[in-house]
């Protein structure tokens, strides 16, 4: 398997940045790691968060165990962050995924060229 291809699988499936390991640009992995890292921990710091007063209010009897009502009341329960903040914090985390992946695919191409111009 060409290099480009496994940096690009590797970013694209394992995790953002993984394909920078690959090209041995451990910074660039490093960096890619740790913000996509902190964002997810914010998402889940969220999602848990609502899922605990939801819980809460399904256990006491305030709401109906229905599908409907839950999915209403994650919508209209308030958050530690405001949907904004998620939202951006999703963005972000699909932006370095997506950098990630063309970067690094294009790091090792340009290795695969200059290798081919070498021979």
């Amino acid at each position: 398997m060409m290099l480009s291809t496994r940096a690009l699988l590797y970013s694209g499936l394992v995790f953002p940045g993984a394909g920078y390991f690959v090209v041995k640009k451990a910074v660039h992995g490093a960096a890619a790691f740790l913000i996509t890292f902190v964002g997810l921990v914010v998402v889940m710091i969220e999602a848990f968060h609502k899922a605990q007063i939801i819980a809460e209010k399904i256990v006491t009897g305030a709401i109906p165990v229905e599908m409907s009502v839950i999915r209403e009341q994650i919508l209209i329960t308030p958050g530690i962050f405001s949907s904004t903040v998620v939202s951006a914090v999703s963005i972000v985390i699909g932006l370095v995924w997506l950098v990630g992946m063309v970067h690094s695919w294009q790091i090792a191409k340009r290795g695969e060229v200059y290798a081919q111009w070498l021979d």
